[in-house]
């Protein structure tokens, strides 16, 4: 056969030698710097115009204003530096999207040459000639254009890094400062900051005047007031996220400080220890990853440390809810505040990551903890507070004031969305599941909603409750959800509420695994089960019947104490037979 050239394989797109995570977290860093330095800033300027007169007055006002203008050009410094290293990471998110996509491409391409050159060598005579140059042309062709992709890619990674440099050479001595201080398009905070605050409970306006806002705008809001717009239910997630690590990473460094000087007041304390479990939280998951942006996996969408009886407020999600096509945003119950976050996002991810894999479509996962729950210890007489706030989970006081707060925050994930509606599950767990139904009896825009070992709901039936989906995760031997009809409302999995109730296991019977069977409902089916419904895979999920719809073997709850006390007993005198037995002298007991 007549030669025939068949293309080279195109070489691999590099990778990037920036990752977009990297970015994002010299980004956070320059962010929580920027907003402790404006921290100090605001105290200069408020200590200007001292109380007194006189020429030590003066001197005085002369030395604090004189600072605050210095480190106003640290500001505006911080401020551009800020603002390209968001670009930054967000030019490598798109170079990494770039890049996946010609990994594509070249990974089809290469196979097609081989399968060329496969032909070529197997075909004897000329009689395919014409075909196999046409198509080795063809091929040549688009090799020779996937290369040129592949450099543009490159330059446009040098391109990248280069303007990030050049930004941050441009602030990086005190003149470039205070020359960035005073340039014309510098923003003016006051007044956005009170527009945005006009605007706090319209999430649908807030959402769209943000948008509307320069980047530098939205960049020196964030930077001023950290707390406003990490709070500000409309702001986009990721502006969200922003805003709340460098507040996150303000109070570390402010109050850690605060404390070493042993200035540190009670509140303060709080907020503190508040401060670090967000942080250690996020810490477990810093090494997760977006498949799609190479961004934190993480995002922290709401942080409010001193609030709730000093418990502190939090909301974190795994993926971004704002471009997810399922989001789901997790209540939980008893004992919720900062301190118990770890456990509580264990839970979430494994939710997550059970969702994902159902391939329906790109998830985000919230873990929302803003709302004051009860805790407390019982147990300890030192501490009455506690006690009575314990206490109130038998009544529905903290779950009406939750179930408003939580009807603000999914407002904002509505408001704040791109693109098609996402499809939006509501989870409650225990004592959430009640705040969950106060929120969805007020009109709370879910799809779906999944009520889990709840104590009970404000609504009869489920169409009393909402016009959403309703899903009942609830174990017979589960005591919590026994106690349905009580002061926190009806059961959910009863034959007469309407609800779908689904497969999660019974649990164990002795007293001593209650509780666990109580806690575990991010595990096996169960797990399985909301993960189907957050999906959207609804025909995958298994049923149980409902309480009252089978043959009226379910326990009371006076029923089911008696009997995992019979059942510890029985199993207490059976291990104590084995150990009889294991322990008894050859030719004994045996």
């Amino acid at each position: 056969m007549t030669i025939v050239h068949v293309p080279a394989h195109v070489p691999a797109c590099p990778l990037l030698d920036s990752q977009p995570a990297g970015a994002q977290d010299l980004a956070t860093d320059l962010r929580a710097a920027a907003v402790a330095v404006k921290n100090v800033q605001g105290r200069a300027a408020a200590v200007a115009a001292p109380a007194w007169v006189g020429d030590t007055a003066d001197a005085h006002a002369h030395a604090a204003t004189g600072f605050a203008h210095r480190l106003d050009a640290g500001e505006a410094a911080l401020d551009r530096a800020v603002t390209a290293a968001d670009r930054f990471g967000e030019r490598l998110a798109g170079l990494l999207g770039r890049r996946d996509d010609l990994t594509v491409r070249r990974t089809g391409l290469n196979a097609e040459i081989d399968a060329l050159a496969a032909e070529v060598v197997a075909t004897v005579g000329d009689d395919r000639l014409a075909e196999f140059r046409q198509r080795a042309a063809q091929l040549t062709a688009r090799a020779d254009d996937l290369r040129v992709r592949i450099a543009a890619w490159g330059h446009d990674e040098a391109d990248a890094e280069a303007d990030l440099v050049a930004a941050l050479r441009s602030v990086d001595t005190a003149a470039e400062g205070a020359t960035a201080a005073v340039a014309p398009g510098r923003p003016e905070t006051a007044d956005l900051a009170r527009r945005l605050r006009a605007l706090r409970g319209d999430p649908v306006a807030l959402a769209t005047w943000w948008r509307g806002l320069r980047r530098a705008e939205q960049e020196a809001l964030t930077t001023e007031h950290p707390e406003l717009v990490g709070n500000a239910d409309g702001v986009p997630v990721a502006d969200r996220d922003e805003a709340n690590r460098g507040g996150l990473g303000r109070d570390l460094d402010l109050y850690t400080r605060r404390e070493e000087d042993g200035q540190l007041t009670h509140r303060e304390e709080r907020i503190l220890a508040n401060a670090t479990h967000v942080a250690d939280g996020l810490a477990d998951y810093r090494d997760l990853r977006d498949t799609a942006t190479g961004t934190h996996l993480t995002e922290l969408i709401a942080y409010t440390p001193g609030l709730h009886s000093g418990d502190g407020g939090v909301a974190v999600s795994f993926g971004d809810p704002d471009t997810a096509d399922h989001v789901s945003v997790n209540v939980p119950g008893l004992s919720t505040e900062s301190a118990s976050l770890s456990g509580n996002l264990d839970k979430t991810l494994a939710l997550h990551q059970a969702a994902v894999a159902d391939d329906r479509g790109s998830v985000a996962s919230v873990h929302w903890a803003d709302y004051d729950a009860p805790s407390g210890n019982p147990l300890d007489p030192s501490d009455p507070f506690g006690q009575l706030d314990f206490g109130a989970v038998a009544l529905p006081g903290k779950a009406e004031a939750g179930g408003e707060r939580l009807s603000d925050f999914v407002d904002g994930l509505r408001a704040s969305d791109e693109g098609a509606p996402a499809h939006l599950t509501a989870i409650g767990h225990s004592y959430g599941s009640t705040t969950l139904g106060h929120a969805l009896a007020a009109g709370l825009p879910v799809d779906d909603a999944v009520l889990l070992g709840s104590p009970g709901v404000p609504a009869a039936t489920a169409g009393e409750l909402t016009a959403a989906g309703v899903w009942v995760g609830s174990k017979d031997r589960d005591p919590v959800t026994l106690l349905g009809g009580g002061p926190l409302g009806h059961d959910p999995a009863t034959a007469g509420f309407g609800g779908t109730r689904f497969e999660t296991g019974d649990g164990e019977l002795r007293a001593g695994e209650l509780l666990a069977n109580h806690t575990s409902y991010f595990e096996g089916s169960s797990l399985a089960n909301v993960a189907h419904v957050v999906a959207g895979a609804d025909d995958e999920v298994t049923a149980q019947p409902p309480r009252g719809a089978d043959d009226g073997s379910h326990l009371t709850l006076p029923e089911l104490l008696v009997a995992s006390s019979g059942a510890s007993a029985a199993h207490g005198l059976a291990e104590a037979g084995v150990w009889l037995w294991e322990q008894a002298p050859f030719g004994g007991l045996r």
